[in-house]
């Protein structure tokens, strides 16, 4: 595997976590591998092995070959546009926060 291809999956995974809203210490909890190790993947210092896939992929509800998929597609995207995805989920989250609350007792017209 090129040094390209593993530093689109080592981005790949993290802004998986991210858009799904894990820090780097929960998604250590939800997969059994270390805070540091997560750190150490991320950052493109440590290989990910079909190991690691399986634990991110279990952790975060998709398969394996859906993160493969991301991180071919986002290959080569500007950091901005890589970005706009997390972004935009914590803009929905804060819009679902302020939105008003529906009225418990009210009729249906």
């Amino acid at each position: 595997m090129t040094n390209k291809k593993k530093a689109m999956i080592c981005e790949a995974l993290k802004l998986a976590r991210l858009y799904w809203g894990y820090s780097q210490t929960e998604m250590s909890q939800a997969t059994g591998i270390s805070q540091a190790m997560i750190s150490e993947i991320e950052r493109g210092t440590k290989a990910v092995t079909l190991e690691t896939l399986d634990r991110y992929s279990e952790a975060l509800g998709v398969r394996k070959s859906d993160l493969m998929f991301f991180a071919e597609e986002i290959e080569g995207q500007a950091p901005v546009r890589k970005g706009r995805l997390i972004i935009a989920e914590k803009a929905l989250r804060i819009l679902d926060r302020l939105k008003p609350e529906e009225p418990h007792n009210a009729e249906a017209p």
